[in-house]
């Protein structure tokens, strides 16, 4: 396996560090947020899920074969779960949930990932904090109530079930932290591939399966998704496994709290959303919370 994506290899920074990694992870996230909302006005959610784990799914399984990868893996029932969680439910719940929330307010639910994290590693995984992480879990969960105006009682249900989508999501993280599991693209791949019977058994049911949407979009959107969703979703979940290894769960999900920053930017082009101050001063918030989450590790 080459140094870039071997994660057990102590010199996978050679050429790129974990951070740009995650840098890159977040702006696919962040546009991908964007190119959903585009896709969802045409193509059902369930069909969108399916084509996005699929496409991600078969670019990372040609690179293996061009790599000579192995594609024997263990732990199968931890890869099974993580998948289910990490993947098939999170796709659900977040693509429930962006048809009916718009771009900028799906993408500032992020804010409260780490806050998520920290909840979930207290309560189920008895981790503990320094005192600038649970300061960061209050100033991301300021951030994310700013956003809203603090009308947390008039949430649209599709925020609830994005932040079901997260919590699965983290969830996710958390057990591939915790779990004697091989982290690689071995690792990636299946959990990507598990996934896509339930996906498929759940359009079916729905009556969600129509490729016939795709041939109708602009060829512009079309290559957008494929790069953004395919192959950006592909990157996104190798350079988190790695992340998750290298620097924590935590820290890895404080990645996810910059990507309204990217959203933001790109809905007020592409979907033509209102600029507000409110949201420039939930960013402020975001930044404050990721500095107080890496200032120890700058220290160290």
């Amino acid at each position: 396996m080459t140094k870039f994506y071997d994660f057990r290899h102590n010199k996978t920074g050679d050429k790129m560090s974990i951070y740009i990694k995650l840098l890159i992870a977040s702006l696919f996230w962040g546009t991908n947020i964007v190119v959903m909302k585009l896709l969802l006005k045409e193509v059902p959610f369930l069909t969108v899920a399916l084509m996005r784990v699929v496409l991600s799914c078969l670019f990372i399984g040609l690179f293996m074969l061009f790599k000579k990868e192995n594609f024997k893996i263990k732990n199968i029932k931890s890869v099974f779960i993580i998948s289910i969680l990490g993947i098939y439910l999170n796709f659900v719940f977040t693509f429930l949930g962006m048809n009916e929330v718009k771009g900028i307010e799906n993408a500032f639910l992020n804010a409260l990932a780490p806050a998520v994290t920290i909840v979930i590693g207290f309560l189920f995984f008895k981790e503990r904090y320094n005192k600038y992480e649970y300061i960061a879990f209050g100033v991301s969960v300021l951030a994310f109530l700013i956003s809203i105006r603090f009308q947390v009682f008039s949430l649209q249900l599709g925020f609830y079930y994005l932040f079901i989508g997260m919590i699965c999501y983290m969830i996710g993280n958390m057990l591939i932290s915790k779990q004697n599991v091989k982290r690689n693209l071995t690792f990636v791949f299946y959990q990507l591939l598990l996934s896509v019977p339930f996906l498929i058994v759940h359009a079916t049911i729905k009556d969600q399966i129509s490729l016939a949407p795709f041939f109708e979009l602009s060829w512009w959107l079309i290559l957008l998704f494929i790069v953004v969703s395919g192959i950006g979703f592909a990157w996104i979940q190798a350079s988190y496994l790695e992340a998750i290894e290298k620097i924590g769960v935590l820290k890895t999900s404080m990645f996810l709290s910059i990507n309204p920053i990217i959203t933001y930017i790109e809905s007020l082009i592409f979907l033509n959303e209102d600029l507000d101050f409110i949201h420039i001063i939930s960013f402020a918030c975001v930044s404050v919370s990721f500095f107080l989450v890496y200032k120890q590790k700058v220290k160290q």
